[in-house]
């Protein structure tokens, strides 16, 4: 049974349209039909029922087509895990971060881990916080650095206690921050925890107006823009205000409000502590 067959049944399976999966694996239609009857005469069995102008996935190739996707994943990690071995790979971490974590302080953490362990792989998957520590339990990732707990029982240590900045276009740099507050839209991220806390400081004011956005970096770039002010963690925008693109004010009646990094495992390996003390001394000196 050719590898290649069941990357072909695979396609066939879910487009059930043999010239389409032609396109999609780039072979002829024909090719296309040589590879199932290969796959329908080594199993004994049809895979599709056939029709004038189309086919559909019987019963039975619906069963297979689970066993094919299971071989070919076995058969691709083999590939990738060889290819790593043979690169200078030992092993590998799958990290599901955050993408307001992404997108700031995970390059300095990668580049750190590299030059520590230059054997073990890393591999990204961004996540959203609240889907985190579910992939950790789960063990779609090794490790996760988010901005939240996790109900599960896992391991979890905090990485970071950071006080939150108010963020305003440069130039507006000038203007007192609780009058902005009570002039500008506040740009909020639903799955920010420390949003709530905000919200009751904010109720004090005679007014204020807020529009949701669930992307960090869509509310900076919509800050610099002038479509509004943000409350966000100092490393998230430290890139940004060294740039001079922002300004951020620490406002006293705020600062009682921090953001919380959290870093979450299911297991505790010789990697992942390696991981671990990185991913402290990097926001250890932010």
């Amino acid at each position: 049974m050719e590898t290649e067959w069941l990357r072909t049944f695979i396609v066939a399976a879910k487009t059930e349209n043999f010239r389409e999966t032609a396109e999609r694996c780039f072979i002829t239609q024909s090719t296309v039909s040589k590879h199932i009857q290969h796959l329908e005469k080594e199993l004994q069995t049809p895979l599709f029922e056939r029709q004038t102008k189309h086919v559909k996935l019987n019963y039975i190739g619906a069963h297979f087509l689970q066993q094919a996707q299971k071989i070919v994943a076995t058969v691709d990690e083999a590939l990738h895990s060889t290819q790593s071995l043979k690169s200078g790979f030992t092993s590998k971490l799958t990290i599901g971060v955050a993408p307001q974590i992404a997108n700031s302080t995970l390059p300095a953490i990668i580049d750190y881990f590299h030059k520590q362990k230059p054997t073990i792989q890393l591999s990204i998957e961004l996540l959203k916080s609240n889907e985190i520590g579910e992939a950790v339990y789960a063990g779609a990732v090794d490790i996760g650095i988010s901005k939240l707990t996790s109900t599960r029982a896992i391991h979890m240590e905090m990485l970071a206690e950071e006080p939150l900045q108010l963020i305003v276009p440069i130039g507006k740099k000038f203007t007192d921050p609780m009058t902005l507050l009570q002039q500008e839209t506040i740009l909020i991220h639903e799955y920010a925890p420390y949003w709530q806390e905000v919200q009751q400081v904010l109720q004090q004011l005679p007014s204020y107006k807020s529009m949701q956005v669930n992307q960090t970096e869509v509310i900076k770039n919509f800050v610099k823009q002038g479509l509004g002010i943000a409350f966000l963690p100092k490393s998230v925008i430290e890139a940004t205000y060294q740039e001079q693109l922002l300004h951020s004010y620490s406002v006293k009646e705020f600062s009682h409000i921090v953001s919380n990094t959290y870093f979450l495992c299911k297991y505790v390996t010789a990697d992942i502590e390696a991981f671990l003390a990185v991913c402290y001394d990097i926001y250890k000196n932010k």
